[in-house]
């Protein structure tokens, strides 16, 4: 039985810009796991009509609750107030982790963290505690979806709990990585940003380059395991920004995309079967919009998730 956790589908605490982003990954993996194998999880009232689960009234208590009763679990939650090492070091104790230990959490979700332990492995950004004395942006050590970053001034001082990263122009790009016994390449896709916050990729982008520095990042730092999601902007070289320690929300769109169902390759990969090899069949946009569509594939709280701008491929060639 695998606990599946997602923050904002359990809690319902999030802002309503990003709720849907967590949905969207809570029924893929949801649905997929629950071709294999019992899913042991609950919602928040909001969600009480989409998922035959139960309803939560006290989301911890019910966390513990549901991690006492399951042999695995896999956890999504914003990185915020170390949210997420928090959870995961609670239920590692109790359960078998098929995504990053509660050590490679710590690591990847603290930016500051990150950086120190990258900086001499792969390309990055300039980053400090301090202004720089070139253009930057401001980012929170904590956090997730570009919530908080700023265009840095070098006459002020950085605000507690933030740093100073060298901005660095070139082309937004993710690579979504599964790492195991060795760290296979599932997408590589190109985000969309507005105002640093993300609002979509398109999946898959034909980039091999970056893959060499997201691989080394991904093993620099010890415990990252299962999905994880390496953010890299393209430049000059492919500088390395920041590594997500869980599911990203690309992934949403690889069974339409690849044929691929993640949440098999997540267990397989815990399992230490061999990944097959996935081919796109065709190219997708995901976009974040405000409000319902009729192409939307999830909604909630206001906001919508539309996949666009199908392509299909030619496999055969």
């Amino acid at each position: 039985m695998i606990f599946l956790f997602e923050y904002s589908t359990c809690t319902g605490d999030v802002p309503d810009s990003i709720a849907v982003e967590g949905l969207a990954m809570f029924k893929t993996l949801f649905d997929g796991f629950s071709k294999i194998t019992e899913v042991n999880s609950f919602v928040n009232q909001d969600f009480r009509d989409l998922f035959s689960l139960p309803v939560s009234d006290n989301w911890s208590e019910d966390f513990k609750e549901h991690i006492e009763g399951s042999d695995y679990f896999l956890l999504i939650a914003p990185e915020d107030e170390n949210l997420l090492f928090e959870l995961t070091r609670y239920a590692e104790m109790r359960a078998e982790n098929l995504g990053s230990s509660s050590r490679g959490v710590l690591f990847a979700s603290d930016k500051w963290l990150t950086y120190l332990k990258l900086k001499n492995k792969v390309n990055m950004p300039e980053t400090s505690l301090r202004p720089l004395d070139k253009p930057y942006i401001v980012k929170p050590r904590l956090s997730c979806g570009g919530e908080g970053i700023t265009i840095g001034n070098p006459d002020s001082r950085l605000p507690d709990g933030f740093i100073a990263q060298e901005f660095v122009d070139g082309k937004d790009l993710s690579i979504s990585l599964l790492a195991g016994d060795e760290i296979r390449v599932l997408s590589i896709n190109s985000q969309i940003l507005k105002n640093f916050r993300y609002c979509g990729a398109e999946i898959p982008f034909d980039c091999e380059e970056v893959l060499e520095e997201a691989i080394k990042a991904v093993e620099s730092i010890k415990g990252l395991y299962g999905y994880v999601g390496v953010d890299v902007v393209l430049a000059e070289v492919p500088y390395v920004i920041e590594v997500n320690p869980r599911l990203t929300t690309p992934s949403i769109a690889f069974r339409e995309v690849y044929g691929m169902e993640i949440a098999e390759m997540i267990i397989r990969n815990y399992q230490g079967k061999k990944i097959p090899e996935f081919k796109p069949r065709k190219t997708v946009t995901l976009k974040k919009v405000r409000g319902y569509s009729p192409d939307s594939v999830f909604y909630c709280r206001g906001n919508s998730i539309v996949i666009a701008n199908r392509k299909e491929l030619n496999t055969n060639a």
